[in-house]
């Protein structure tokens, strides 16, 4: 299941290279992980704190949306993850942009259930200079093939444009 998967992501990049329009680029940063949980009788929950790296292309759609997905890794204390968000960017100047979308995440540890989860992704970037840029999304699970268990994620972080 886990070849299958990265052979997939691997796909889906190679389609984004071939058609990239404006860019390559990476992304490193700070990532937060939250874990909670609901079982008869209460609930749990715990915050991790750990880093993500990737990579992405943008494409401009027009002057006022473009779109970004990437391939991240994020490893935390506990979890091990692969993310894949397709962020739609609306510019609301030069340098400034907020963005959502979907956020595919895959546990990358031996469990037997609930590695494929789906988040609802929101937040916004800021263009240092042509190259540089940061950017800060939360990622809101809404599915994982696991019930009564989600895991929210933060990342905030730089990018590099090629």
């Amino acid at each position: 299941m886990k070849k299958s998967f990265l052979t997939l992501a691997l796909i889906v990049c190679s389609i984004f290279i071939s058609n990239a329009q404006e860019g390559f680029s990476v992304q490193a940063g700070i990532s937060n992980v939250s874990f909670s949980t609901e079982f008869e009788g209460g609930s749990a929950s715990d915050s991790e704190l750990g880093f993500f790296l990737g990579a992405g292309y943008q494409f401009s759609l027009n002057d006022n949306f473009d779109l970004q997905p990437s391939l991240l890794y994020s490893a935390v204390k506990d979890l091990n993850a692969l993310y894949i968000p397709v962020m739609v960017k609306y510019n609301i100047s030069d340098k400034f942009n907020v963005q959502a979308g979907p956020q595919v995440n895959y546990l990358l540890e031996d469990i037997d259930d609930g590695k494929l989860g789906i988040d609802i992704a929101a937040g916004v970037g800021y263009k240092i200079s042509d190259e540089f840029y940061a950017l800060a999304r939360y990622g809101f699970q809404v599915s994982r093939d696991i019930e009564n268990f989600d895991i929210n994620t933060l990342h905030i972080g730089v990018g590099y444009n090629f």
